[in-house]
């Protein structure tokens, strides 16, 4: 008896949680407005292309030969030399 009434008020529960849920969903499908864009004219505002990926890759390159560069140390050589 005890499990059932645990059960039926598990239920309850999660129903009483889920429901506020499930009428704010709706609120997520209101349009969202850009604050970058606001004031703007329409069709004036939009965002100008970000760039390349060139700098990432230099980084990436230059991370790369670092870690490389650190296989090639000699390690029988200490600090005190």
């Amino acid at each position: 008896m005890k499990k059932r009434l645990f059960a039926i008020l598990l239920l309850l529960l999660t129903f009483a949680v889920s429901v506020p849920r499930v009428a704010l969903a709706d609120a997520e499908d209101a349009p969202k407005v850009d604050a970058r864009l606001e004031g703007y004219a329409t069709g004036s505002g939009a965002l100008k292309d970000a760039g390349g990926t060139a700098l990432t890759w230099l980084l990436f390159i230059v991370l790369g030969a670092i870690c490389i560069g650190v296989m090639f140390i000699n390690s029988k050589r200490s600090h005190l030399d």
